[in-house]
């Protein structure tokens, strides 16, 4: 039974450990302005540096 309550907690620990992490992580990229570009964003680059045609 305690190793059962064991494993049990272990695996609670690591599901929260692992949500709180990528909170952190994402909150912090965002503290930072590393957004990842959205597709307008991509497009709009693209259009400046001549890479995307309108007319296609």
């Amino acid at each position: 039974m305690k190793q059962v309550f064991g494993a049990f907690t272990f695996i609670l620990g690591l599901i929260i450990g692992l949500i709180g992490g990528a909170a952190l992580l994402a909150y912090a990229y965002q503290a930072a302005g590393l957004y990842p570009p959205d597709d307008a964003t991509i497009k709009f680059i693209a259009r400046e540096r001549g890479w995307l045609r309108d007319d296609v």
